[in-house]
């Protein structure tokens, strides 16, 4: 008996190929996993390091506001690339990964877009890496204000 379905116009990935890809998924997802823990940990360790050195900054702020001291420079740039913008760009990382592995993810799951999903998880997957790439580039700024400013 024949069947009268329209063939799909989209490539259909075969068993194999779906498992690489949900593979992909998965790893992707625990490194995304990973990276957003982590960069929530830092996150409260800023939050605690700046409780406890607020009776500090707080005196620091009206020194500098009344002239009596100089603001220290490499300390404060530590503070803000290392607690106050790596951190949350660490976890803003993790989230887009999760997305790009959902997208992987999200090929399996679906018959007759696996192009236009894949298509999908790679503009994802290119936005991930220019993030990596972006916190490359601050964690370059981090370590030279570290040997260099210090």
């Amino acid at each position: 008996m024949k069947s009268f379905e329209l063939p799909s116009t989209e490539y259909e990935f075969n068993s194999i190929q779906n498992e690489l890809l949900w593979k992909l998924g998965a790893k992707m997802r625990n490194v995304a996993y990973f990276w957003m823990v982590m960069g929530t940990l830092a996150v409260f360790s800023g939050i605690i390091d700046l409780m406890i050195q607020s009776p500090n900054l707080l005196q620091l702020g009206i020194d500098i506001f009344i002239s009596q001291k100089q603001f220290h420079i490499p300390d404060t740039l530590k503070f803000i690339f290392g607690f106050l913008l790596l951190p949350p760009y660490i976890v803003f990382i993790g989230v887009a990964t999760v997305n790009a592995a959902s997208k992987l993810r999200q090929i399996v799951h679906t018959d007759g877009n696996d192009v236009t999903y894949l298509m999908k998880a790679l503009r994802k997957l290119d936005t991930v890496c220019s993030l990596y790439y972006q916190l490359a580039v601050l964690l370059v700024a981090f370590i030279w204000i570290n040997i260099f400013v210090a």
